[in-house]
């Protein structure tokens, strides 16, 4: 006798892709009119920029760029110049089995900007940038479901939660606000650079919506009329909403990359004007109970088994953790002005059931030596964030926050620390094996003399093992021996069989 499964149709979102690759891109500057020759680079900052995302055939692009600003001492003697060249980044993803229907999600990072002179009036910039892209699209968890009644067919069901991407968009945020300065900060003649990290706060579901809030920092550096130079911070808060394809309930949770898609920091009557473009791109995730069939067995019958594979895009676990890193600047000897950190996302490397996390990027800073000259020094750092994984699952990273802890003197420079948040997700990575029906053969005949058995629990089995083996059932079990859950090792159980 045949016993099959129904199929059930569970919808969610399917991941094709989460890949970081690492994009190097120069672009030669020539100075503009009026500008002094160049006598040497001081220091190279950048902004990356998201512009656009596209489906191309049997792949994804995401380009972009990064805005860049060279500090530079003319041959002149004069006093330092600043310099804005854009330089653009492209990524492309190979994508065989998509059916290009559902949403891309995107970031860059900046690794490290850097500038050599070519000619007195000609740069060579160059920039390294680490490009984050994930692909999600509509798909289908097929179920297999047994029947309310199985006869008298032993079934082992196990229910694993998960977390399910159920819904994915964009939310284009566009900050546009005059920001005065603070009490006691001289108010700049000029932006020498400036730089923004998005930061968010809080990210919620509420029915058909989800909710934003956060933070976008400013770092600028900036000049006075007579020159002097120093850096300046500012924030400004963002909340916004957007409204939802489904309505869901208070289990239903958020997760949404920031990326910046415009930045226009302005000096306008003793303020900062700041125009600019942040991309929220959000996935809404559904806490759901999964019930599966592993196993089945007839104390009486032979069963054969059918069994299917389940693939279940399910987030089995996120974390996020503060890390710390360390860069030493040799030779910094002088009052710093200004310190910077730049930053990747994370390679990951697993190796069994554990998941090494690699951090890199540079960190810089800006200072006047003895002799009162303006000078710039950058140095690469590191750091790796160790996770248990466990068997068959993915692991993805990516970098949330980045910011410098702050220069200490140390030995004959300084050591810049560096602080960022990492956000782990782990994902099955296997699909699951789950029955699908079952082949009942002919009844056993009944030994009526065959008596009940007496057994040691071993470590490795389990109630479930012990019934299939001798021909009982886990509720014989548990009543025979007072039990209402697996026991302890090595204990004694009697095992009723008929």
């Amino acid at each position: 006798m045949e016993l099959q499964f129904e199929t059930k149709m569970m919808p969610c979102l399917r991941r094709d892709l989460w890949q970081v690759q690492d994009r190097e891109q120069t672009q030669e500057l020539r100075l503009p009119e009026g500008l002094p020759d160049i006598g040497s680079i001081i220091a190279t900052r950048g902004q990356c920029v998201v512009r656009s995302k596209e489906w191309l055939g049997e792949s994804i692009g995401v380009s972009g760029g990064v805005t860049v600003w060279v500090l530079y001492a003319p041959a002149d003697g004069s006093e330092p110049r600043s310099v804005e060249a854009w330089v653009p980044v492209q990524g492309k993803w190979n994508l065989p089995k998509t059916r290009r229907e559902g949403v891309i999600r995107a970031d860059m990072r900046l690794k490290s900007a850097d500038a050599r002179t070519t000619s007195a009036r000609k740069m060579m910039i160059r920039a390294q940038v680490s490009m984050l892209a994930e692909v999600l699209e509509p798909g289908e968890v097929e179920l297999a479901v047994p029947p309310e009644e199985q006869s008298d067919v032993q079934l082992l069901r196990r229910t694993y939660p998960a977390v399910l991407p159920r819904e994915a968009g964009e939310k284009l945020l566009s900050l546009e606000e005059d920001l005065p300065f603070a009490p006691g900060v001289d108010v700049p003649a000029r932006i020498v650079y400036a730089t923004c990290e998005s930061i968010l706060r809080e990210q919620k579901v509420v029915g058909s919506r989800v909710v934003f809030r956060g933070d976008l920092r400013l770092h600028m550096l900036c000049a006075d009329a007579e020159g002097r130079l120093y850096s300046v911070d500012m924030e400004s808060p963002f909340s916004q909403f957007t409204d939802l394809d489904n309505d869901y309930d208070k289990e239903a949770t958020a997760e949404t990359i920031l990326a910046v898609t415009n930045f226009e920091p302005e000096l306008v009557e003793g303020a900062l004007r700041l125009k600019c473009g942040l991309l929220a791109q959000y996935v809404i995730c559904q806490n759901r109970m999964v019930e599966i069939v592993e196993d089945a067995y007839n104390p009486r019958r032979e069963v054969a088994l059918m069994l299917g594979q389940m693939e279940l895009p399910a987030v089995l676990d996120s974390c996020a953790d503060r890390l710390r890193a360390e860069a030493v600047l040799s030779g910094v000897d002088g009052r710093i002005l200004d310190s910077w950190v730049c930053g990747a996302h994370p390679n990951v490397r697993q190796a069994g059931e554990q998941a090494l996390l690699d951090m890199e990027g540079t960190a810089g800073a800006l200072y006047r030596d003895a002799e009162g000259n303006l000078r710039g020094s950058v140095s690469p750092w590191s750091q790796s964030w160790e996770l248990a994984a466990g068997e068959n699952v993915a692991v993805q990273g990516r970098l949330l926050e980045l910011s410098s802890g702050g220069a200490v003197p140390e030995g004959d420079g300084i050591t810049l620390r560096v602080e960022m948040e990492v956000q782990a997700q782990m994902t099955a990575a296997e699909p699951m094996t789950m029955l699908t029906g079952l082949e009942i053969g002919e009844e056993k005949p009944l030994d009526r003399n065959r008596p009940s058995l007496i057994l040691l629990r071993s470590a490795d089995q389990s109630l479930w093992e012990m019934a299939k083996i001798c021909g009982s059932t886990v509720e014989a079990i548990c009543r025979a021996n007072g039990i209402t859950a697996e026991p302890l090792d090595d204990r004694i159980l009697l095992i009723p069989v008929s």
